[in-house]
This record gives C-alpha cells, sequence and structure tokens, in this order.
C-alpha cells in the first residue's frame, strides 16, 4: 500500500504560483540520487525537458558521463496513468538537447502502450532510458534519512501518518540495541511485547528495596522469573512494555520512578539501578523521535565537552 501521497504536491496545470512544485522535487529528489542538475526547472517554452542532469560513473581508466534529458509528469490529482501521446517524438527530443539518455519522473504509473514504446527505444540501443514512477520514488526516499527529510518536506501529512504507525526505532545510539528477554532471549521491541518488573523485599518499606529489574516475555518467561524470586523471598511489581512505549505514559512512568526517588519511597540496589537504566534507554529507542544529521553531529561536539 503507498505511503505517500503525491497529491500533497500542487497540481502542474494551474497557475497559482505552486505549479513548478513536482519538477522542484525532482530536481532536489535527483541531487539526492547523486545526480548533477545541468538545467533546472524554468519557465516558458522548454522543448520537451524539464530538467536536464549529469550522471558520473567512476571506472577503472576514468569516468563516464551520462546526459540525461528528464520529462516530468505529474498525473496524481487525476489519477490517470502517463499515455503514450504524452512522451512524443522522444529521441528528437533526447538529441536536441545534445543528450543520450531519456528519464521519465512519474507521478503515477505508465501505460502498457507508453511500456512498449520505452521499451522499444532501449532495445534499438539509440537512446538510454528510465523512468521513476510513484512507486519507485517512493521507495528511494524511505530507505534513507536524508531521503525521508526529502519525504518529510514535500508529503508533510502522510509522511507524518507513516512515521507514527512505521515507529521504527530511532538512531540515538551507533546501532541499535536489542532487548533480550531475561529468559528466553527474545527481542521484546522487535514486536513490541512484554513486561518489565521491579524486584523488591517485601520486608522493607520507606524505602522500599528494589534488589533487581527484569524484563520478560508475557507467560512462561515471565513465570518462571517470578517463581525463581520468590523462592528467594522476593516478589515483583509489573508494567507492560507497550504500555511504557507511548511516548506520554513513558515520561509519566520515568518521572514517577525520579519522585519516589526524590521523596525516598525507594531504594535500588546497585545491580537493579544499572538494569534500569538500560531499559529505560533501550525502550527510549521506540519513544523518542530519530536524528537529523546535523543533531548526530552537534549531539557528537557536545558529548566532547565537559558536562555538569
Amino acid at each position: 500500500m503507498p505511503v505517500l501521497n503525491f497529491k500533497e504536491i500542487p497540481q502542474a496545470n494551474l497557475a497559482n504560483g505552486h505549479q513548478d512544485t513536482f519538477e522542484l522535487f525532482a530536481r532536489d529528489f535527483f541531487e539526492l540520487m547523486g545526480f548533477e542538475v545541468e538545467v533546472g526547472p524554468d519557465r516558458g517554452q522548454d522543448d520537451g525537458r524539464d530538467l536536464i542532469l549529469i550522471e558520473k560513473r567512476e571506472g577503472i581508466i576514468g569516468i563516464t558521463e551520462t546526459r540525461w534529458l528528464v520529462s516530468c509528469k505529474h498525473k496524481a490529482h487525476s489519477g490517470q496513468s502517463v499515455q503514450d501521446p504524452d512522451e512524443n517524438d522522444i529521441t528528437d527530443r533526447v538529441k536536441s538537447h545534445g543528450a543520450e539518455g531519456f528519464m521519465g519522473f512519474y507521478s503515477t504509473i505508465i501505460s502498457s502502450a507508453l511500456n512498449r514504446k520505452l521499451k522499444r527505444l532501449e532495445d534499438t540501443g539509440e537512446i538510454k532510458v528510465y523512468y521513476f514512477d510513484h512507486e519507485k520514488i517512493e521507495k528511494i526516499l524511505l530507505d534513507s534519512e536524508f531521503g525521508r527529510e526529502l519525504a518529510r518536506r514535500f508529503f508533510p501529512q502522510s509522511y507524518s501518518a507513516w512515521e507514527m504507525s512505521n515507529n521504527e526505532p530511532a538512531n540515538i545510539f551507533s546501532q541499535y540495541e536489542p532487548l533480550p528477554c531475561k529468559f528466553c532471549g527474545k527481542d521484546l521491541l522487535a514486536d513490541r511485547s512484554g513486561l518489565i518488573a521491579l524486584v523488591f523485599d517485601p520486608e522493607t518499606e520507606n524505602p522500599e528495596k528494589i534488589e533487581h529489574v527484569y524484563w520478560a516475555c508475557k507467560g512462561v518467561c515471565d513465570e518462571s522469573l517470578e517463581q525463581y524470586y520468590l523462592s528467594k523471598g522476593l516478589v515483583t511489581g509489573w508494567e507492560d512494555i507497550p504500555d511504557i512505549l507511548i511516548p506520554s505514559h513513558f515520561l509519566r512512568w520515568t518521572m514517577s520512578i525520579m519522585n519516589r526517588l526524590r521523596d525516598k519511597d525507594d531504594e535500588y540496589s546497585n545491580v537493579a539501578y544499572e538494569e534500569l537504566k538500560k531499559f529505560i534507554l533501550r525502550s527510549s529507542q521506540l519513544v523518542v523521535r530519530k536524528q537529523s544529521e546535523e543533531q548526530i553531529e552537534r549531539f557528537r561536539t557536545l558529548i566532547s565537552l565537559p558536562y555538569l
């Protein structure tokens, strides 16, 4: 199912000051991919070209360049496919602009007739041919942080909805840190499951002495660990991990722990405190938002400075 709604980009056939947005999006998209934009979007007679790109490839004996003519067609608002008559005289257009290849950039799919035309042109070898439809564009955008930044700019509503539902781990560590069940080793963050338990001595109060913190799958894993601690005279209190991963509840839960520590209602053993910190850090990967490249670089600077 498509994620990005290309109707968020204004129509290209309405002279309302935003009719160039799809071409501007195409320019930024190709720059993201590493193309050099030789001729960008403009208004007026364009002789069948919207952009001219330079693709550079480094080989063993040197760098080769391919000049691409780009044709943009934004039909998402009508829902129509790009038809054969929409792309007339492709070879002549390519050659008249001194290019070697034709690149279609479309917000919908292409028709069968246009697909056959492009295939025939490719088979002759006279010019190079490639096209991007909405699915190819979306895949490239969502596969990288820079692509997602571009999607956030041009598709703010649908991207925001996808980001909320997708909920991928945030890039707050150098790599993803799993939260393995203390009994079976299953990563509880992978499917947002399980529970966290505080293990305390029932004979203590004011403060309540918390000896251990563990996280486990519900059912056999949790029951086995609970029985183990019961055999040592300890009892447990628990909270569902999926509930803690709700951002507002994550803050509420964390603040509750801090308040109880401040009020000396709880006292953690060294082991329990380290386990609690590990849980908060790793679960936060599914709570906090992703960091931009600029924020990551700034954080690298900050951690090199003394922190009071």
